[in-house]
């Protein structure tokens, strides 16, 4: 019994080492609690498709204190995306969130770098106005151009080509001369023989691992907050490039989230804070996870700065809207003064009449300016001012070749209906959420053409798009002639 009560303490409560365990026990040899910690947490095991430099598969504990913080995550990242959805898109207030998490990203990664510019320097990134740096600097402006990538991207599939893409945009250049890192880490824990620990992995293997995990970014089932973190240390434990790896695993950590399910507001929430975290207590989550294979480890330390990261989001988003409301409270507009026309200076016009011209000429009024003098002035007869007349204008109604006006909506409505198809079908892409919403009129009839200009995105993936949405029930798919064309099925 006290066995058990250990397990679910050092599991539940604390996921914890074996260390942790004997540091808390304060007894030396715990190999026995240990067995029984192990044996309570392989009732939770799931078992992933990736594989450790030493091929050992990486095990998932989806014990329930783990699962309770995954669901956590992902409710405040679905409120997160709410929040940020419903505000109208290049608003004022869009731009000003966009500008405020862009300067905490370009922040993190000035402190991660130790560039040392200044506030004006990333003002001027920001805004695009930056004319020519040092080279070391560039890392801030194609960070962002990285960013507009994922954001003008997301749809696509995450492959090799994707990731090059990202790497050629991360390091300012059209195409890449070379790719995967071909020389090895000299770091010393490489040469130890027992209990090796690695830092990155070996040039031989890059490649394998890699592929390894284009597929488990394809065919796994995890959450998208949980796949994205997975990616985000797999990357990182790789390490595939002689620079900038790092950035490359938030980046692709980023990419994840927003082609599963959060789109463009995964872009700029500002997770390179992960970049600033202790050294040496990310140096140990990690030695953890290579030493018990149990990538649990790295979840359970990464996700509470997630759920941080995600608060801090919708505490920026409410302040902006306090002050929004608050500037339009003070906002003092002038109102000019409306004349209202008496019915004896009316005249009417008949705008398709080919008559007479009438011209109006309008009368200039006097500003009379008074003068306080001394001595009293003999007080004058108000002139009559002469009256302006108003033309009243006679409208011909011009009738329509159609007897109705065609449905639509607007943007936030779109918006908002996008935002509840994705809630209520989990199977649902983004891509597919947002096109569907703005393409739904019944009896209109929508082509795979139309899906690839209005999501930017490749023929094969439009048309691969659309036929998903038809084996959803979205759409009906009819040959006319000699094309296929996409009519909206009528839903509850």
């Amino acid at each position: 019994m006290a066995s058990t009560d250990l397990a679910i303490r050092f599991t539940e409560d604390k996921y914890a080492s074996k260390n942790e365990v004997a540091q808390e026990l304060k007894i030396t040899s715990v190999d026995t609690f240990w067995s029984n910690i192990l044996a309570y947490r392989s009732h939770f095991h799931h078992y992933l498709s990736l594989k450790t430099i030493e091929k050992n598969m990486l095990v998932f504990c989806g014990c329930p204190s783990i699962n309770n913080l995954v669901n956590t995550l992902e409710m405040k990242l679905i409120k997160v995306s709410r929040e940020y959805m419903a505000i109208t898109p290049s608003s004022k207030s869009a731009k000003k969130i966009e500008y405020t998490f862009k300067k905490q990203i370009l922040n993190a990664l000035n402190e991660c770098e130790e560039l040392a510019v200044g506030e004006d320097f990333i003002e001027s990134v920001i805004r695009e106005e930056l004319i020519n740096t040092i080279p070391a600097n560039m890392v801030l402006v194609n960070h962002l151009e990285a960013l507009n990538y994922i954001k003008r991207s997301y749809v696509n599939n995450i492959n090799e080509d994707f990731l090059a893409e990202l790497y050629a945009k991360l390091l300012g250049t059209e195409e890449l001369t070379s790719f995967y890192r071909i020389f090895e880490d000299k770091n010393p824990e490489h040469r130890v023989l027992i209990d090796r620990i690695y830092t990155s992995a070996p040039v031989n293997l890059i490649e394998s691992m890699m592929n390894n995990l284009f597929s488990f970014i394809a065919s796994s089932n995890l959450s998208p907050s949980l796949k994205a973190v997975v990616v985000f240390f797999y990357v990182n434990y790789v390490k595939p490039f002689s620079q900038y790896s790092e950035e490359i695993a938030i980046l692709m950590a980023k990419a994840v989230l927003a082609h599963d399910a959060f789109g463009e507001v995964a872009v700029i929430l500002p997770i390179e804070k992960l970049l600033l975290l202790p050294k040496e207590e990310s140096a140990r989550v990690y030695v953890e996870v290579q030493k018990t294979t149990d990538i649990t480890y790295f979840v359970d330390y990464i996700f509470k700065y997630l759920v941080k990261y995600c608060d801090n989001f919708l505490e920026d988003i409410a302040a902006n809207k306090v002050m929004e409301m608050r500037e339009d409270f003070y906002r003092t507009d002038e109102v000019e003064p409306v004349q209202i026309p008496s019915d004896e200076d009316e005249e009417t016009i008949d705008l398709f009449s080919y008559g007479e011209e009438q011209s109006l000429q309008e009368t200039k009024e006097e500003i009379v300016e008074e003068k306080i003098l001394e001595k009293p002035t003999p007080i004058l007869e108000k002139q009559e001012i002469p009256k302006k007349k108003t033309v009243k204008v006679k409208y011909v109604q011009e009738e329509l070749a159609v007897s109705y006006i065609p449905v639509a909506l607007d943007e936030k409505q779109a918006v908002l209906l996008e935002q509840d198809l994705m809630e209520r079908d989990p199977e649902l892409r983004k891509g597919e959420a947002k096109f569907y919403a703005r393409h739904c009129t019944k009896g209109k009839k929508y082509t795979i053409a139309q899906y690839k200009k209005s999501l930017k995105c490749a023929y094969e993936t439009a048309r691969t798009a659309m036929d998903h949405l038809v084996e959803l029930n979205y759409y009906r798919k009819e040959k006319v002639k000699n094309k296929y064309v996409y009519i909206p099925v009528e839903r509850d």
